[in-house]
């Protein structure tokens, strides 16, 4: 197999917003002139559609940060699970059989469409995929250079620097933070000691503060606007380009 050549995405834990960030990244990726896909591989607590077809919210607004039509669902999302539980479980009480040969397989096969591709992965670092096989398995296997998805509320100091110790241990290559749901005007001396905490700890840089978006309902240039303005795409675009 080749190279893989992007970003992956994973967060503290599930619900941080790391599908608003990775839509976000995308959207100004793209707005910049590359040309960039999109892979949210396992996805679990879908949704079916009026023709009674599982979808993942997380892939559809991925797919509208990148204006793809829907006939690429199948390839940014392969599988969709409707349990809101962690994949693993999802597949298991579901009597689903996930393959990650296959899984590992198809995110190649998309990637060579691509000059880059942004993966978004599931839950934390730690999160199950299959059996033994966690998230961090998959980060490793595409030898990816790793965003981090926080915030900076009351524990995120631990969350942080727990995820940051467990990726050294794992060779995971983690560049830098980005802060989610940050509100710049009413941040106080909690959120920005954890930010400076979390700086210190991991000697890792905040690439970005991202505020809390009022509505997802926005478009792909308007999104992209928002990442330029709140996120240093720049470093992070370079920070693809020196994985390539």
């Amino acid at each position: 197999m080749n190279i893989l050549k992007g970003l992956f995405v994973t967060a503290t834990d599930t619900d941080i917003g790391k599908t608003v960030i990775s839509g976000a990244l995308l959207a100004a990726i793209k707005n910049r002139g590359i040309n960039v896909g999109a892979l949210k591989p396992l996805a679990s607590g879908c949704i079916r559609n009026d023709r009674g077809i599982l979808e993942a919210e997380d892939a559809t607004f991925l797919m509208k940060s990148l204006d793809f039509p829907e006939s690429k669902r199948s390839e940014v999302n392969l599988m969709a699970l409707e349990p809101a539980l962690t994949p693993a479980v999802a597949a298991k009480v579901t009597g689903i059989n996930i393959n990650m040969k296959n899984v590992i397989e198809h995110c190649y096969d998309v990637a060579d469409k691509y000059e880059v591709v942004l993966v978004e992965g599931v839950g934390g670092i730690t999160a199950p995929l299959v059996e033994e096989y966690l998230l961090a398995d998959m980060i490793i296997e595409f030898n990816l250079p790793t965003i981090l998805v926080a915030t900076a509320g009351l524990g995120s100091i631990n969350q942080v620097v727990l995820t940051y110790e467990y990726a050294k241990q794992r060779n995971i290559n983690l560049v830098g933070i980005i802060i989610n749901k940050y509100d710049e005007n009413n941040a106080g001396i909690l959120e920005e000691s954890n930010i400076e905490y979390m700086k210190r700890l991991t000697n890792l840089p905040i690439l970005g503060k991202f505020p809390l978006l009022e509505s997802l309902d926005i478009s792909s240039v308007q999104l992209a606007k928002i990442a330029e303005e709140y996120i240093n795409v720049t470093e992070i675009i370079n920070i693809m380009e020196m994985n390539k």
